[in-house]
């Protein structure tokens, strides 16, 4: 069949094959398929680091359009018969159809042409319309764009007249990401005129990207943006991991202030269905506070090891592994030896969505000195575990119980371990679960050290030596199946 196209359509339906063929590398993050591999035991603990701080894998790649060829307003499909009178005859061999040179023939191929008069485009529209233009895209200047030096850039954007709020979001391909909310006035650009500006206090590190701007006008939303593809550089702390085997490589992560978000599917290997999904998002809110959250999908009760935990997405304080550092030293107090701790409290406030089976819990890691290593590190000197469980599932617990109705920090807990299993782990579970509270989180390692140290032997466990040295403080929930949302609406450990 026979296309007749302007020369600048052609352009842009090149454009697009060179799209369609660079999409087909793109990779997800954190969800069915990403990380495939034998599963060593089934639950939490330090034993066949089958835990939940064994890292999952995350290989991502996002290709968006060149800005460069963004030379208007608006997303819509328009038609400029004045732009070019030349024209250029394309055929097309459909092997379908090969006797057909109509040009009226629908073109059964990617570009997905349906006539002579509209070529679909959302990169390079140059309709005049003032009213079209106000509908969707707003840039008119390069923005951040490719391999960044920093992975909290300034972007950058035209005003919107009459906008009453911007929002930065940047996504990888499986969604998570990151989100700034903010007024005109932190924007730089309140007279609704000329170009505004704003980094964020959030980053995401070695990652591919896309970013945009929306904005909210008259109470409602306004134009969005085109999207910009941003490489995030490697940070001394946010580094990819792989052990010797290639089994390990580092999760999806957003650092803000003395936390990282950590997209953890350590044993998504154990579920059948490779449909699942996990995804965080981070808030930067309008008036400064943070909201870590994630979105997941581990599937039906059955679909793969129904007392296997698949996953652990968190927040995490102080140094989790060599390369998942959430601060120094001097910032976080952490890490620290056992007997030297200075006093953490911990608050937190959480809301939720949907049915899983789950918890909410807390945790440490301890290592036998202060060079903190983990899975896919070189030498894993963790040396005991110690959890607390916020909020319970249904029908599972964390081991063998041990002692009901423990006063610690003025609260009932249930006290587990595993003996058989894992002798350097113990997990408390809330006798009253709470959707927010304080912790200090001393009292629980005080408790731990001296129980361990007068009932190693009766109890068939190890003890908690006071010269072991905590790790990272950690908040997130452990996924056995089903959906839903969780948001950390504060999380904060003081000393």
């Amino acid at each position: 069949m026979i296309l007749t196209l302007t020369k600048r359509k052609l352009e842009i339906i090149l454009n697009k094959q060179l799209l369609a063929v660079a999409l087909s590398a793109v990779f997800v993050t954190a969800c069915g398929g990403s990380d495939p591999g034998p599963v060593s035991g089934g639950q939490t603990g330090v034993a066949g680091e089958a835990n939940s701080s064994e890292p999952g894998s995350s290989a991502i790649g996002v290709l968006a359009e060149d800005a460069a060829e963004n030379t208007n307003t608006s997303e819509a499909v328009v038609e400029d018969a004045v732009e070019s009178t030349d024209t250029i005859e394309v055929v097309v061999v459909d092997p379908a159809e090969t006797t057909d040179t109509s040009e009226s023939a629908v073109a059964e191929d990617p570009l997905q042409v349906t006539d002579t008069s509209e070529v679909a485009d959302t990169t390079d529209n140059t309709n005049d319309n003032d009213e079209a233009d106000s509908d969707t895209n707003v840039f008119s200047v390069p923005p951040p764009q490719g391999l960044l030096a920093t992975a909290q850039p300034t972007f950058s954007w035209p005003a919107v007249a009459n906008a009453e709020e911007y929002k930065i979001v940047v996504k990888d391909a499986g969604g998570s990401g990151y989100e700034r909310t903010l007024d005109p006035l932190t924007a730089n650009c309140q007279t609704g005129e000329g170009t505004c500006s704003a980094t964020t206090n959030l980053a995401y590190y070695d990652n591919d990207l896309t970013w945009r701007v929306e904005s909210t006008v008259n109470g409602v939303a306004g134009p969005v943006s085109d999207s910009y593809s941003i490489t995030t550089p490697l940070s001394e702390n946010m580094q990819p991991i792989k052990s010797s085997d290639g089994g390990c490589e580092a999760w999806a992560a957003v650092a803000y202030g003395k936390y990282v978000v950590l997209n953890n599917s350590w044993n998504s290997r154990s579920i059948n269905d490779p449909n699942w999904s996990q995804i965080i998002n981070v808030t930067e809110n309008a008036n400064g506070t943070i909201s870590p959250a994630w979105a997941y999908d581990w599937r039906g009760q059955f679909d793969g090891d129904e007392i296997a935990v698949k996953a652990y997405p968190e927040v995490l304080y102080g140094p989790k592994l060599g390369t998942h550092v959430s601060g120094t030293k001097e910032e976080t107090g952490l890490p620290e030896k056992v007997s030297q701790l200075p006093e953490f409290v911990v608050s937190y406030d959480y809301s939720e969505t949907g049915n899983a089976e789950r918890n909410v819990a807390l945790e440490s890691f301890f290592h036998d000195s202060d060079d903190i290593r983990g899975p896919c590190d070189d030498d894993d000197n963790r040396v005991y575990e110690m959890m607390i469980w916020v909020n319970n599932p249904s029908i599972r617990t964390p081991g063998q119980l041990a002692l009901t109705g423990v006063m610690v920090d003025n609260q009932l807990w249930n006290v587990y371990i595993k003996p058989d299993s894992n002798k350097h782990y113990i997990a408390f579970t809330a006798q009253n679960p709470t959707t927010s509270g304080t912790l200090n989180w001393n009292r629980f390692v005080e408790w731990t050290r001296d129980w361990t140290a007068a009932n190693a032997e009766e109890r068939r466990i190890d003890v908690l030596d006071p010269n072991f040295y905590m790790g990272a403080i950690e908040m997130g929930t452990e996924m056995w199946w089903g959906e839903g949302t969780f948001t950390l609406n504060r999380f904060e450990v003081t000393f």
